[in-house]
């Protein structure tokens, strides 16, 4: 699952390479076009964007296409008479500009429709992003501690919470909290709910960064993905499985996480 730092990095990276670009085709596989395509024909790439785990193309114009790339998806921007690296039955979008070509392979989600409309959507829908420059701690804060009976490491996943937190970064943000995932949030103390919020900006930065710089994000794992590991600040056994009832991979340092 494609988690917010990954999106960003695919905006940025669309945003280098393809901006100022003039639209001459458009080619689209979606259920959720809401204008038609014809209208970006001729229209100037302006940038792209993410919010949580979407990625925005905008235009010169009052259309946006949002894009959800979830566990397969992938995005290539190509020279215009470069040779696609997939078969075109896997492509959700293709966006073809005078010198560069953009494919969105495999997204099971792509939308096509009026720009305010859509961003005032997804503003409603979702929590804030720690990427976005429109960050609210407090607003986070407030979200998370709406759960009481919830346990934390269920709440983090839920996208109206905090936006673009993924199944790593939740076992990485509540590890370097000290938090155990089964704890209830009204049994957290405010500290503790602090402690969260800093690093989910803190983590989501460094995955960001590692990203745009091509690096493994292995760098910054300290339990994901630790099968049979001992933890790296006590040495403690790591504790493998999966939370109930979401199912999702977890992996706790019982020592350090209380």
């Amino acid at each position: 699952m494609v988690e917010g730092p990954t999106a960003k990095a695919y905006a940025i990276e669309i945003s280098n390479k393809f901006s100022g670009e003039s639209i001459r085709e458009v080619f689209v596989r979606s259920r959720k076009v809401l204008v038609p395509v014809e209208e970006i024909v001729g229209r100037r790439f302006v940038k792209s964007d993410s919010l949580g785990k979407n990625i925005l193309f905008f235009f010169d114009c009052d259309v946006v296409i949002r894009v959800h790339l979830m566990m397969y998806g992938t995005i290539h921007v190509y020279e215009a008479g470069e040779s696609l690296l997939k078969p075109m039955n896997r492509i959700r979008l293709m966006l073809i500009g005078n010198n560069r070509k953009i494919a969105v392979y495999n997204a099971p989600i792509v939308e096509v429709g009026p720009r305010d409309h859509i961003l005032e959507r997804l503003k409603l829908d979702l929590g804030p992003d720690p990427l976005s420059d429109e960050w609210d701690e407090e607003r986070a804060y407030e979200n998370i501690i709406r759960f009481q009976d919830e346990k934390i490491g269920i709440v983090l996943l839920n996208q109206s919470v905090v936006a673009g937190i993924g199944n790593i970064l939740r076992n990485e943000i509540l590890f370097r909290a000290g938090v155990d995932p089964e704890r209830r949030v009204g049994d957290l103390s405010r500290e503790e709910v602090r402690k969260i919020i800093h690093f989910t900006r803190e983590l989501s930065r460094q995955f960001l960064e590692l990203k745009i710089r091509g690096r493994s994000i292995k760098d910054m794992l300290y339990v994901y993905n630790r099968f049979s590991g001992f933890c790296m600040i006590c040495g403690y056994p790591i504790k493998f499985y999966r939370q109930k009832p979401i199912n999702r991979k977890t992996f706790v340092c019982e020592n350090c996480q209380r």
